[in-house]
């Protein structure tokens, strides 16, 4: 840390005291001016490995200097509440530019207040470039966070005209988690050389993988198990945000404690609903991908999987919520015994994924015990053999598979009287005949 003394104070106060594996192999570079490609596991501190050094070469009073792409607006306010209190120590002054702000209160900050430092969506700051508000000239220094997922909120050709529309003698940063178009062709699109600097290794993880078995009918109930789990607190992740919200529908009808975040939530109703699973008043969040890129919830314990994720990147940021900055954690997939296959398949080698299953309120990687069958005993010489054992053992079926079956003879019940009726016979008017004729007989 000694390359911050001007930030010993808020150090101390977050209690930081060493660089992670990604801060220390980036910093220096990036305070000498390098260009480079940074790919670290989430959460263990991307962002102050870039902000740190590139906030101290930032000159006061020079509108635009750096610019840092968030991919979504829940990211990028995260961000700049992050990095705030270090902008204020080197007398800087910072601006998040997202769709849902207010356009005409933003562009009044960029002309009256002239922040050297923008935290922006692609939408909203190419808007701003293309109204003259925002000069390509002005930008000295460019981070694309979550470089793996920029793609998904704008296109690489205007990415890569950005690149090149700036100086060429702009510093650019690309963070991400996993390899992507971007940082594969770096050099390529901004037309630049770039450092390549991977500590995915390095990264010691404190997160387990499980597996939990469960057909599609008994989700529910299994999550709701889950959820009695000692020091339950998660984030359960929908592929869909009509599943999420059929879900949230019938989860309202239980006890569970649950919030709801998707792409159609306002800031404040996301910022609340973060702030009420990190104070545990609340036991899951409900979140599709997008909406829940890059958060970062404090001491998050589990992630939950309801549904097989689309693919690897996508496993790798709805793992990331979890075990953040070397805290353990754990993410649970529910599905069959196929989808278990398909998920060992999408990962690989890089995670070890066991089964898990249920120990009274915690959960346990060590399968239960079968319950011992008697043994059943031979009559007759072992000739047509016959289970001697005093009692039936046969296990009785499950409660609503009895209702089931005394629903179905009832209807056939109701079926066959009514035919007989048909053919002149009444069931009641029969058995009254019986006992007149029994009477007249004595």
């Amino acid at each position: 840390m000694d390359l911050f003394p001007e930030f010993s104070t808020i150090f101390a106060k977050q209690a930081i005291t060493a660089l992670t594996p990604i801060q220390a192999a980036t910093v220096q570079l990036l305070l000498d001016g390098e260009s480079i490609v940074g790919l670290a596991r989430t959460g263990t501190g991307k962002t102050l490995a870039y902000s740190l050094p590139l906030l101290k070469r930032v000159e006061p009073g020079k509108a635009n200097s750096l610019v840092i792409f968030e991919p979504t607006t829940e990211l990028a306010v995260q961000v700049r509440d992050a990095i705030k209190d270090y902008v204020a120590e080197l007398g800087l002054k910072v601006i998040a530019l997202v769709g849902s702000g207010n356009r005409v209160r933003q562009i009044e900050v960029l002309k009256k207040k002239h922040p050297e430092v923008l935290i922006v969506t692609p939408g909203r700051f190419f808007d701003m470039v293309s109204e003259n508000r925002i000069h390509h000239e002005q930008i000295k220094q460019l981070v694309i966070d979550e470089a793996d997922d920029i793609l998904e909120s704008t296109k690489l050709e205007l990415i890569a005209s950005l690149g090149q529309n700036i100086p060429s003698t702009s510093q650019i940063a690309l963070f991400g988690a996993t390899e992507s178009a971007i940082t594969r062709d770096a050099e390529q699109i901004f037309a630049r050389p770039f450092l390549m600097i991977d500590v995915r290794d390095q990264d010691v993880s404190q997160v387990k993988h499980l597996f939990l078995q469960v057909d599609n009918r008994h989700k529910l109930e299994m999550f709701t198990k889950l959820t009695k789990v000692d020091h339950f607190s998660a984030m359960i992740f929908f592929n869909a945000v009509k599943q999420l919200e059929y879900f949230a529908g019938v989860l309202s009808h239980t006890k569970v404690s649950f919030d709801a975040l998707s792409n159609a939530t306002n800031k404040q109703a996301s910022k609340g609903a973060l702030k009420r699973l990190a104070k545990r008043e609340i036991k899951t969040l409900l979140t599709t991908d997008l909406a829940a890129r890059g958060l970062d919830v404090f001491d998050l314990l589990y992630v939950v999987n309801y549904e097989l994720p689309a693919d690897k990147n996508t496993y790798v940021h709805r793992a990331g919520r979890t075990g953040r900055m070397g805290k353990k954690g754990t993410v649970i997939t529910l599905g069959t015994d196929h989808d278990l296959r398909n998920l060992k398949k999408m990962l690989g080698a890089e995670y070890e994924i066991k089964r898990v299953y249920f120990s009274g309120r915690e959960l346990t990687t060590d399968k239960p015990a079968q319950a011992e069958v008697p043994q059943e005993q031979e009559v007759n010489g072992g000739q047509n053999s016959t289970a001697v054992t005093g009692t039936s053992h046969q296990q009785e079926p499950p409660a609503h598979v009895n209702e089931r079956s005394k629903k179905l003879e009832r209807a056939k019940r109701k079926k066959r009287q009514k035919k007989q009726k048909n053919k002149g016979y009444h069931p009641l008017k029969d058995k009254k005949q019986k006992k007149e004729a029994a009477r007249n007989e004595q």
